[in-house]
């Protein structure tokens, strides 16, 4: 529940119109998204379908939460705000993200854990971001037992990028421009 307000704080930080979510699961974050953007806003979120799952070799611990998200029904199907979302599906390794480049005001990463995706999705996002306006991305799993290839990765990126670990989360973010300096 705070891992969410804060992803809704973050968004509403930036006056997200446009988010970007690699790893849709059950759709429960897709839909608070939405809940959180203006009407005229959209969520476009990105999951394996079962081809892609199929030929790919996951994370042990992604995949049980692959076959339970292509077993569900997205938390936000048939809600009033499922016409804000776009669901895209493939593996993002391989997906072709130009339709978005440049666009997105926030960028959610939680989808594969594994160092090849996380690192492939993370340069993915920063080519999404709008970079003449404010934006930013988020990651889960930081410091997550089960994905210390995703923490040492993150702890690297730290080195040539100013991330910020949010206390008692799982959760780390970039923002392209310094969190104080759009007050007014």
């Amino acid at each position: 529940m705070l891992e969410t307000a804060l992803l809704i704080a973050a968004a509403q930080a930036v006056s997200a119109k446009r988010i970007f979510e690699f790893g849709t699961f059950l759709g429960t974050t897709t839909f608070n998204l939405a809940l959180n953007i203006p009407a005229d806003g959209r969520v476009f979120t990105l999951d394996l379908d079962e081809v892609s799952a199929e030929e790919l070799s996951q994370h042990p611990s992604d995949a049980p939460l692959t076959k339970a998200h292509l077993a569900a029904r997205p938390d936000f199907e048939g809600s009033s705000v499922a016409e804000r979302i776009t669901q895209l599906q493939g593996n993002s390794i391989a997906f072709d993200f130009s339709p978005w480049a440049g666009s997105i005001d926030l960028v959610f990463v939680d989808g594969g854990h594994d160092l090849e995706t996380v690192t492939a999705d993370t340069e993915a996002a920063f080519r999404l971001v709008a970079g003449d306006r404010p934006s930013c991305v988020l990651w889960h799993d930081y410091r997550n037992a089960d994905y210390p290839d995703l923490t040492d990765y993150l702890e690297q990126l730290a080195s040539s990028r100013q991330l910020y670990h949010i206390e008692d989360t799982m959760l780390c973010a970039w923002f392209n421009e310094p969190i104080g300096s759009r007050l007014r």
